[in-house]
């Protein structure tokens, strides 16, 4: 396509955009209904203008940025607010769930000196890195009939060695939403972390509409952080996360040259263009907004669940957000072979099955135009 040298000279203005059009057609891009297996969603209109406008902004260095900086602190407020944060909490904003995961974990070893990671088989493979680069060990708790953690083994598993436990709010392949209130019962002052990546901004909505949900956050006593990324439900442009903790994050750095004192994330210069993005999607649809998107998704799910069951296959549990997945021993198969006509679906591993998202740019049309497809291929 194009020659990976550094050109000697440049080339005219509309030949660039022309050959970049052409790129950005070989995307599968979510307006055209297609993308059944992200979790992540196009950005509301309004905050892909917004966007636009902060591309500057960087808050490595945040006195060049105070007014993103004010815009950051009333979002780390605003969904304080929803998952029940502490009046003395610490919240980072990130580059997503990975980097809070590996914020959790790092924490949770510096706090406790020590290296044994305990995590449901339905964890996020993010763990696996972050596990590797803070040298710690990886234990995974074996799941029950509901693929839920096994309580009873995960009380049998904690020893002297345990800097962390993990629990999920809207687990990957089958979003559901883990024994979070038993499993801090059992943990003690053990580090208990949630990653609510994708739950975090589907749960509370789900709860104002009257779902019977079980809690996952800092209402629960013994929940030491949480992690949310608005860059999926949230409408947020990419990338935006979120992570919190009940106490002030002990890892940090001098930064003598910026105009911040200390550094606390990762990430030290980081495109902070999202964060007055997802402020405009917060105030534009409110919570109203909000409860009425997450409605509309699940009443896509449903609707999903009755075309899949037409077509002969089982939902592996009920969906209890908009993640459906199906018993199919050749779905790895199926992904290729609709993946070869265009569609962007996905599969579960534990146990084997086909897996769909139902993000805010999929609507009944579409499902019914996958569902044509797909019946073409099982």
């Amino acid at each position: 396509m194009m020659n990976a040298k550094f050109p000697e000279k440049g080339t005219e203005k509309d030949q660039v955009l022309s050959i970049i059009d052409k790129i950005r057609r070989m995307n599968l891009e979510y307006s055209y209904g297609r993308v059944f297996g992200s979790m992540c969603t196009k950005p509301h209109d309004i905050a892909l203008r917004v966007h636009g406008m902060f591309l500057e902004a960087n808050l490595g260095n945040p006195g060049l940025c105070r007014g993103v900086l004010e815009l950051q602190n009333e979002i780390h407020g605003a969904i304080g607010e929803l998952i029940n944060a502490p009046g003395d909490y610490e919240v980072l904003t990130t580059g997503g769930g990975t980097e809070g995961n590996i914020l959790a974990l790092w924490q949770a070893r510096k706090e406790s000196g020590r290296k044994t990671v305990l995590l449901p088989t339905s964890a996020h493979f993010s763990f696996l890195k972050a596990c590797d680069l803070l040298d710690m060990k990886p234990v995974y708790i074996p799941m029950n009939e509901d693929y839920l953690p096994d309580l009873d083994a995960l009380e049998g598993m904690i020893d002297d060695n345990t800097a962390a436990v993990v629990g999920v709010a809207g687990t990957t392949e089958l979003g559901l939403v883990e024994p979070i209130r038993e499993m801090a019962d059992i943990c003690g002052d053990i580090h208990l972390h949630v990653d609510a990546a994708f739950g975090g901004l589907v749960i509370p909505f789900l709860r104002e509409l009257g779902r019977d949900i079980p809690d996952f956050d800092f209402v629960i006593e013994g929940v030491d952080s949480v992690t949310i990324d608005p860059h999926k439900m949230g409408f947020s442009t990419i990338p935006l996360g979120l992570y919190y903790s009940r106490r002030r994050f002990p890892v940090s750095v001098e930064s003598p040259y910026l105009s911040g004192d200390r550094q606390r994330t990762l990430r030290g210069t980081r495109t902070s263009a999202s964060i007055p993005a997802y402020w405009t999607t917060i105030k534009l649809l409110g919570k109203e907004g909000y409860r009425a998107l997450v409605a509309r998704c699940m009443e896509n799910t449903e609707y999903l669940v009755e075309s899949m069951v037409s077509l002969g296959m089982e939902p592996i549990v009920e969906p209890v957000m908009n993640i459906a997945s199906f018993h199919h021993t050749e779905a790895q198969r199926i992904v290729r072979e609709m993946e070869a006509k265009g569609w962007n679906i996905s599969r579960t591993v534990n146990p084997p099955g086909l897996r769909f998202v139902i993000m805010p740019h999929v609507d009944r049309a579409n499902i019914d135009h996958m569902r044509e497809e797909l019946a073409k291929v099982i």
